[in-house]
């Protein structure tokens, strides 16, 4: 018997960066390797295994990251968007956006728990992450609803669809990756711009980090000033999610923040 296809979700924690991060351990060993055999520089010695040990435990670290996270090891990416599907009030008919798929993990959800909906995914896949429209469609293909779902490249500060075309709009852990816009608020800005107004929306990323956001409830209460009907803004996300204490740190899960309601 033939084994079942599985869908190829990937990992927050990228394959080219663990590579790049091995390669530099793999070549930092070497130096350290040559000073030990060849010249007995002690200083030498000492002042190279500093870096050394630090690039290792950053290797175990992102490894054990990547473990967790895997939908095939601690399945901590699902945690995450279970946690932020529960927090979408939305009846599952019409249309769905998410802005920045990846790997189409999310739409693929919403689809399956949203069985009358059509979901759309867009992204603008940079090389770092090993994703593509083509891998979306086929994790779709694998999970049975590849016929609800649909995929294009695409751009978070400018997309493509007219004023009020979705019912729903969900993003995760996308705009603070939008490497040439610093204004966050107009990503989220343009996201709601696509929403009906009435539809719903469950947005989260690093809203509490104030380096990239700022004052950020102060901009929740200019949302509710500029006309969304109903806003809510959950701080510091990740205590409300059963995610191991090790990966709650500042640069990995730290001051995570969701945004929901209908606008």
């Amino acid at each position: 018997m033939k084994n079942k296809a599985k869908a190829r979700y990937g990992n927050w924690i990228s394959t080219n960066l663990m590579i790049l991060v091995c390669n530099c351990l793999l070549l930092f060993l070497i130096v350290l390797l040559c000073l030990i055999v060849l010249t007995r520089g002690w200083l030498w010695i000492a002042l190279v295994s500093v870096p050394t040990a630090c690039i290792l435990f950053l290797t175990a670290y992102l490894y054990l990251l990547r473990r967790a996270f895997s939908f095939e090891g601690g399945g901590m990416m699902g945690v995450i968007h279970q946690f932020l599907v529960d927090h979408l009030n939305w009846d599952g008919k019409g249309k769905l956006l998410e802005v920045g798929c990846g790997s189409a993990a999310l739409t693929i959800r919403c689809a399956k728990k949203f069985k009358d909906a059509k979901c759309y995914g867009i992204d603008y896949w940079g090389v770092i992450w090993n994703y593509g429209q083509a891998l979306c469609e086929s994790n779709a293909k694998v999970e049975g609803v590849d016929e609800r779902c649909f995929f294009s490249k695409g751009d978070a500060n400018h997309l493509a669809f007219e004023d009020e075309t979705f019912d729903a709009v969900v993003s995760n852990f996308v705009y603070h990756e939008v490497r040439n816009n610093p204004d966050k608020y107009s990503l989220i800005r343009e996201t709601l711009r696509v929403l009906k107004k009435g539809g719903s929306f469950s947005l989260l990323d690093l809203f509490g980090q104030k380096s990239i956001y700022g004052d950020f409830p102060a901009f929740v209460e200019t949302l509710k000033r500029e006309g969304i009907t109903k806003i809510h803004y959950l701080a510091y996300s990740e205590k409300r999610m059963p995610l191991p204490r090790w990966m709650k740190i500042p640069g990995i899960l730290s001051g995570v923040g969701l945004i929901y309601g209908i606008k």
